[in-house]
Parts: structure tokens; C-alpha cells; sequence
């Protein structure tokens, strides 16, 4: 016990390698803190490029007014992933024109009392709505701590007016 008493006393006063205990220790907390701000920023980014490409489509099959199912849907499809109605390079990897939904509904614009909805000059106020859901495979910090799969889900709806 004595020999390593004297140990110890010979170490209290020395404060050489203090500063290299301490990085030892603050690094690894700031390499991890600085990885999650990249994966996270990296998931925001996707998140907004699909969120870009969701309310284009959704623009496009507003203003669409020929035939809807087999020439805007698919051009509009093809706008939100590829960024152009023909052709273009995908926005985001892994993300395919078939994976955006579009829906079309009608709404009466006025109800049962005549009380008017909505302002138009039809009886029906239609309205688009485009989705789509991509799984985000970039977290590979998150994947690795465990925490499952990330969704991303985005949505956009405009209004039809036409031409």
C-alpha cells in the first residue's frame, strides 16, 4: 500500500498531459455531435427536394386540363422524381415516378342550404392532391444505434383551375 501511496502523491501536483486527457475525452463527443448535424441535415435536404418535387406535380395537374389518367398523371409523375415532365435526372436516389400518388376529388360549392363553399363557376370544386412516401436509407449512424427505418412522407394539394 505504501508503494502505491507514493504513486499517487507523486502524481497529485503534476499537470503535465492534462490538456491531452481532455481532448482524449471532448473529441469523440464532438466527432459524434458533428456526425449527427450531417445526417440530419442530409435528411432535411431530402426531405425538402421531395416536398419540391410533390408541389410541382401537384402545379402541373392543376393547370392540366387534357386527358387526365394516361397523359397528365404520368408527366406530372415523371415531374416531381425527375425534376422534368419528359426525361431529367432523378432528384433523389432511389425515389421513382410510380411512387407518387395523385388523387383527384370533387367538392360540392355549395352545400345542401345553397350556402356557397367555395367560389366557382361550376357546381364541383376540384382539388389534386399529390403524395408520396420514400424510405430515407442515408442514416447509417442512426441504423447503426439500432433505431429502424425512417419514412419520410410529404403531401401537396392544389386547387384545379385549368387552362
Amino acid at each position: 500500500m505504501t508503494k502505491l501511496g507514493q504513486i499517487i502523491r507523486r502524481f497529485q501536483g503534476d499537470e503535465r498531459g492534462a490538456a491531452l486527457v481532455e481532448v482524449a475525452i471532448t473529441v469523440p463527443l464532438v466527432l459524434l455531435l458533428s456526425a449527427g448535424v450531417f445526417e440530419f441535415s442530409n435528411l432535411l435536404n431530402t426531405r425538402l427536394l421531395l416536398a419540391a418535387g410533390v408541389e410541382d406535380a401537384a402545379r402541373y395537374m392543376a393547370r392540366c386540363s387534357s386527358d387526365w389518367e394516361t397523359t397528365c398523371k404520368g408527366q406530372a409523375q415523371n415531374l416531381a422524381a425527375n425534376g422534368a415532365v419528359v426525361g431529367g435526372s432523378a432528384r433523389v436516389a432511389g425515389w421513382l415516378p410510380p411512387t407518387v400518388l395523385i388523387t383527384k376529388t370533387s367538392t360540392p360549392a355549395t352545400d345542401g342550404s345553397g350556402n356557397i363553399l367555395y367560389l366557382s363557376n361550376s357546381a364541383n370544386v376540384d382539388v389534386v392532391l399529390v403524395s408520396t412516401t420514400l424510405p430515407y436509407n442515408g442514416m447509417v449512424f442512426w441504423d447503426y444505434l439500432g433505431f429502424g427505418s425512417i419514412d419520410i412522407k410529404v403531401s401537396h394539394q392544389e386547387r384545379v383551375f385549368g387552362w
